[in-house]
């Protein structure tokens, strides 16, 4: 096995488990305990761009998606693609011929999705 594969499942699996663990967290209840209330939420009475975040985890934590989705659908397709660009990337890390290389994150995607939360943030404010 080649030594970038063998790092790629590493991190993979410490991923998956860090997911089960948020997933038992929520499923059991105590997870959601040691989560604070939104700051800016609290003292200024507007929404922030992440508000609806941990709503939307849970919701797909309990297979609600389309819940999940309304809570705050930034945030639930941004889970659904880079779900799928890790997918992508872990099928090319033992291959020699890459596939759709091109769903990778860019700069162009992160510069993309800074200004569709602001936008969202401002929308969802009025």
């Amino acid at each position: 096995m080649k030594e970038e594969y063998k790092k790629s499942v590493f991190i993979e699996l410490g991923i998956i488990f860090l997911a089960l663990l948020i997933f038992i967290g929520i499923q059991q209840g105590w997870l959601i305990k040691f989560i604070p209330p939104c700051y800016v939420y609290e003292h200024f009475g507007i929404l922030c761009p992440s508000c609806g975040g941990t709503r939307c985890v849970i919701e797909i934590v309990h297979g609600n998606f389309k819940d999940a989705f309304f809570y705050h659908p930034v945030f639930f397709l941004t889970g659904v693609y880079l779900l799928i660009a890790n997918l992508v990337y872990l099928i090319n890390v033992g291959k020699k011929k890459k596939i759709a290389t091109w769903i990778y994150p860019k700069e162009k995607f992160w510069i993309l999705f800074i200004i569709v939360l602001l936008a969202f943030t401002v929308i969802r404010n009025i």
